[in-house]
């Protein structure tokens, strides 16, 4: 059994950064560009109108400021409409917002500009309109404004937020380069499980480890891939456990402890997972395993976990162990790969087991400039109501009795993912 803060340290030596890779646009959302994305057309594509109106020559208005001017509508142009008919000096032509200017017209007088009941004037007949503050060129998207086709219209670094997938996608990239999403393979083990919707009959339980882990995994930013459960037989183990190995992380629950089928370890073994370590002093989660399988060709290595069986225990030895390593993986740095730290004063008071560190539910409310941490009442690593609504984890080192009013440690949930 080793210490709380080796363990981490040996997950963060474990995991390695994956390497980019050339992925589908939408499948690299929220990832982090490792190449730029390239335009490959101009933006605007053609010089366009930006408001519905009547298209026109600039010449034909320009030194009639604030008259009343009457033109001819000799042509109706929706969005996606092309006409190559120049615009005859008197003439216009009715356009929507995004079609193309037609050749001859180089401004467009907002349809709001019509007078004497003409502004649904239409190709044959004659529109009347006043422009007081008429300039050349309005309202018209000159072709390449925005970016011409062979410039960068993304840099290497960039996060694929939605507007950055809306500008990759105008820009003609259906696929780039990015720092994949961690694969975390899922797999929940016990005779007693049963899937969520199944009522569990006398000695059995439902798999709530499953969703959890897999929910998990999604709120940081990895992409969880759900094995369902194993019962606890080394061949049905073992066959799952190989599938699971073809992720970048494997996450296991249950089977790690000292009982008669607490099978895992040996299991992980015959697999040729290379323990890291096992048992942490800790509490909940003492039974925590990790290890890593080598894959060669330069790939990094597969990191594995076994998760303690109760359910406050995997969770807790997930945000502790696995989000660090699902951050490394994701090429996040540093300051980004565990739950933030802060201080806080005791509200009530919490204490911790003799020979572990305790990690407790708490709710933490803000009080002037002082933190207020709660512990919320929990009966032991199987009970998930109070970290159902806790907002973190209050940290008690071994042996602590600490009374209202203490100075604690505290790690807050997170609500964001990676990039």
């Amino acid at each position: 059994m080793i210490d709380l803060t080796d363990a981490i340290g040996l997950v963060e030596q474990t995991a390695s950064p994956l390497p980019p890779r050339r992925q589908r646009l939408l499948d690299a959302a929220g990832r982090r560009l490792v190449e730029p994305v390239v335009a490959d057309v101009d933006s605007p594509p053609w010089d366009r109108a930006m408001m519905d109106g009547f298209a026109i020559r600039s010449i034909d208005v320009a030194d009639r400021a604030g008259d009343v001017i009457e033109l001819e509508v000799v042509a109706d142009l929706a969005a996606g409409d092309v006409t190559t008919r120049p615009i005859p000096a008197g003439g216009c032509a009715r356009i929507m917002t995004g079609a193309p200017i037609p050749p001859g017209a180089d401004a467009v007088v907002p349809v709001e500009s019509a007078v004497d009941d003409t502004a649904a004037a239409h190709a044959g007949h004659r529109v009347r309109f006043r422009e007081p503050r008429f300039r050349v060129g309005q309202h018209v998207g000159i072709r390449g404004a925005a970016f011409r086709a062979g410039t960068p219209v993304l840099p290497a670094g960039a996060i694929l937020t939605p507007a950055a997938i809306g500008l990759a996608a105008e820009a003609g990239a259906t696929h780039v380069v990015a720092v994949p999403r961690p694969r975390v393979a899922i797999l929940s083990t016990g005779s007693e499980l049963v899937p969520v919707d199944v009522v569990p009959a006398h000695g059995q339980t439902r798999n709530s480890n499953g969703p959890m882990i897999a929910a998990a995994v999604a709120a940081c930013g990895g992409e969880p891939i759900q094995l369902g459960i194993a019962v606890d037989r080394p061949e049905a183990i073992r066959a799952a456990v190989m599938q699971g190995l073809a992720a970048d992380v494997l996450v296991l629950s249950g089977g790690v402890s000292a009982g008669d089928l607490d099978l895992v370890p040996a299991i992980f073994a015959a697999c040729g997972v290379e323990r890291v370590f096992h048992k942490v002093r800790l509490k909940p989660g003492k039974p925590v395993w990790c290890g890593r399988l080598d894959r060669g060709l330069g790939q990094p290595p597969a990191v594995v976990f076994g998760l303690p069986g109760n359910p406050a225990s995997s969770l807790v030895c997930f945000e502790l162990f696995v989000r660090p390593a699902i951050a490394i993986l994701a090429g996040l740095p540093r300051d980004r790969w565990h739950l933030p730290r802060c201080r806080g004063v005791l509200t009530a008071a919490a204490k911790a087991a003799a020979d572990r560190p305790v990690y407790l539910p708490c709710r933490i409310t803000r009080a002037g400039a002082r933190l207020d941490v709660t512990p919320l009442p929990w009966t032991g690593s199987s009970d998930m109501v109070g970290l159902a609504v806790a907002d973190g984890l209050v940290a008690l080192p071994a042996g602590a009795k600490a009374e209202p009013g203490t100075d604690v440690e505290v790690l807050e949930f997170a609500s964001g993912s990676i990039e």
